[in-house]
């Protein structure tokens, strides 16, 4: 094994190809305004269930609203890392604490959403 083939850059790019004919800008532009739709969709229906008393009163909406409030933290956070890593193929922050919270983040809304749906669907 040589040593000579190890960079000393401490720039990660990630080279997106998966088979995927789709270019980089589409796709930032895909997930930019799908998550400006989601955003405004989320905020509209969280806004009804929290104000309208008929809803808001139901205990089948309260996990609704939790879910709600997650899905506005994902969208607030992971997603945006996700479309500037699509838009310049590198990553915002890179340091590794950034990348831990990026997964944490990712990790945690993702598992609880899936918990939650399922704890609804049994209800």
């Amino acid at each position: 094994m040589s040593i000579s083939n190890i960079s000393s850059s401490n720039t990660v790019k990630f080279v997106f190809d998966g088979g995927i004919a789709i270019p980089q800008i589409v796709r930032f532009w895909i997930f930019l305004v799908s998550n400006i739709l989601s955003f405004i969709c989320c905020l509209f229906v969280l806004y009804h269930f929290l104000f309208d008393s008929n809803l808001h009163r139901g205990l089948h909406n309260h996990v609704i609203i939790i879910i709600l409030i997650i899905c506005l933290i994902s969208e607030l956070t992971t997603i945006p890392w996700v479309t500037y890593l699509y838009l310049y193929e590198v990553v915002w922050i890179q340091t590794p604490t950034f990348c831990m919270i990026w997964k944490f983040f990712d990790t945690t809304t993702y598992t609880t959403t899936a918990k939650l749906v399922g704890w609804a669907s049994v209800e």
